[in-house]
C-alpha cells in the first residue's frame, strides 16, 4: 500500500497510507446502497399513499429530486463532512489535499465533475486503472485538484499538543535552559525522531538518534550529562515546553 507524508500549514508532516481501490470500491457500494435503500423506501411510500402518481407534475418533482440526489450526493455531503460521504466515514478513509491545506469547493467541484471520466462514460475503467496504476492511489480527479484518498490511520501524527501535556511550574528551575535556543519545528523533529526510533528499533535510527543527542548536548554545553539519550531528549523536550509556554 503507498504512502504519502502531508506537510500540514503548521509545518508538521504526517504519514497517511493511501486508501487502495479495495477500500474505495467498498465505501463507494455503502454509499451506494445508502442511495438505494433511500429510493426504495421514497418509492415504497409513494405507491402506498396512491395519491402523488395522480398528478403528473407531483410525479415529475420527486423524479426529479431523486435524480438530483442520486448525481450531487457524493459532492453535497463531502463538501459539509470535510471529505467524508458516509460510505467512506464507515470505512476509515477521507479526501485530503496532497499539499496539507484543507479542502475548498473548487477541489469537491474537480473531483466531482470528473466522476462522470473516471466512472460514468468510462464504465469505471478510467477511475479503476487510474487508482490502481498511480503511485498514490489517485484517479484522475484527484490528479486535477491535486487530492486524494487516505485511510484515517497515520503511520504518527505530531502535534504542539503532544508536547503541551504537562502541567504549569510557576516555581520549575530548569535543568537546561540552553534548550530555549531551539524553535518549535525543532522540537517537533524531536518527537518525531523519538516515535520512529521506538517503532522501528533499528540500527539505522539508533545511529541517528545518538548522533543528534552527540549534537545537541555540544550545542548546550551539557555533554557531560549521564542519561540514556532517550530520557536525555524526553527531558529537553519537557524543559522547552515548560519554559516557552
Amino acid at each position: 500500500m503507498a504512502k504519502i507524508d502531508v506537510t500540514t500549514t503548521q509545518k508538521v508532516t504526517i504519514q497517511y497510507e493511501t486508501a487502495g481501490f479495495v477500500w474505495r470500491f467498498i465505501a463507494w457500494l455503502v454509499d451506494t446502497s445508502i442511495i438505494a435503500i433511500f429510493f426504495i423506501t421514497v418509492i415504497y411510500f409513494i405507491f402506498s399513499s396512491k395519491t402523488i402518481f395522480g398528478s403528473t407534475t407531483a410525479s415529475a418533482t420527486v423524479a426529479g429530486i431523486l435524480i438530483l440526489i442520486k448525481y450531487f450526493y457524493s459532492l453535497v455531503i463531502e463538501v459539509f463532512t470535510n471529505g467524508q460521504s458516509i460510505g467512506k466515514k464507515i470505512v476509515g478513509i477521507c479526501v485530503i489535499k496532497l499539499n496539507g491545506n484543507a479542502l475548498e469547493t473548487n477541489d469537491y467541484l474537480i473531483r466531482w465533475a470528473y466522476r462522470a471520466i473516471d466512472f460514468g462514460m468510462s464504465a469505471f475503467a478510467i477511475g479503476t486503472i487510474s487508482i490502481l496504476m498511480s503511485e498514490k492511489n489517485q484517479r484522475l480527479g484527484d490528479m486535477i485538484a491535486n487530492t486524494t484518498v487516505i485511510r484515517l490511520k497515520p503511520d504518527r501524527i505530531v502535534t504542539l499538543e503532544d508536547l503541551e501535556n504537562l502541567p504549569d511550574k510557576e516555581d520549575y528551575v530548569p535543568k537546561y535552559p540552553q534548550v530555549t535556543r531551539y524553535n518549535d519545528a525543532e522540537m517537533l523533529a524531536l518527537k518525531n525522531l523519538l516515535f520512529r526510533y521506538q517503532q522501528y528499533r533499528n540500527k539505522t535510527y539508533a545511529n541517528i538518534l545518538q548522533q543528534t543527542v552527540k549534537k545537541i548536548k555540544e550545542q548546550m554545553d551539557v555533554e557531560e550529562i549521564r542519561i540514556d539519550d532517550v530520557s536525555f531528549l524526553r527531558e529537553i523536550i519537557s524543559e522547552y515546553v515548560i519554559l516557552t509556554r
